[in-house]
């Protein structure tokens, strides 16, 4: 993907969710195609930066633009990426396509007979075809559960969240760490305060 000139312009509608490095927003896009999006707003403050970027980022960021290329329908995808140095700390923003809910808030809505067969098929099926899809990648996910799995209100299945995920290669072990050239690479990349040139963007092991 080139650096992006037209960089994808949307509307915050509501926070939907918060972690250690930041929040979870539901955002509409402005122009184009009028879709809903998820934006991840991740602050990386300044007594974080002697380290670099927090390995997970790293991590989440390249699996998905490696997962962008194959546009892989059980697989959630990352539309535009963003880093903007803010004095001391910086600001990484990731939007990705909006999904309503995840696999626990979908079983939660269930009858209290239980989802009916062809509900199961299908969602474990959109599953295995998503893991089937990664494994062959050698994508390891690492942290497959119900609020990872996103569900539609139309019944798409989409896998989501790789900050925990590894490229699987014979010859390493799946949880070493990650170096500090690594970082410094992608610190590099995404303090221009421009968006992210990806054909520049290592994949990291």
């Amino acid at each position: 993907m080139e650096t992006s000139t037209a960089p994808l312009c949307y509307e915050l509608l509501a926070e939907i969710g918060e972690g250690s490095y930041g929040k979870v927003y539901k955002a509409r896009e402005v122009g184009g195609q009028q879709r809903l999006l998820a934006v991840k707003k991740l602050n990386i403050r300044a007594d974080s930066t002697d380290t670099g970027i927090p390995a997970f980022m790293i991590r989440e960021v390249a699996l998905l633009l490696k997962m962008k290329f194959f546009n892989h329908p059980n697989v959630v995808k990352l539309l535009d990426a963003c880093a903007v140095p803010e004095g001391l700390s910086m600001d990484l923003t990731l939007v990705l396509e909006y999904i309503d809910q995840d696999l626990s808030s979908y079983l939660s809505k269930a009858p209290p007979t239980g989802l009916n067969l062809d509900c199961i098929k299908s969602v474990m099926q959109q599953l295995l075809q998503g893991l089937d899809f990664l494994h062959t990648n050698m994508v390891l996910h690492r942290d497959l559960k119900p609020e990872n799995i996103l569900i539609s209100s139309h019944g798409d299945v989409k896998i989501a969240d790789f900050g925990l995920a590894r490229l699987y290669t014979f010859n390493i072990a799946l949880t070493p760490g990650v170096s500090n050239t690594a970082k410094l690479q992608f610190h590099s990349l995404t303090t221009r305060g421009q968006h992210i040139n990806f054909k520049m963007f290592t994949m990291f092991k």
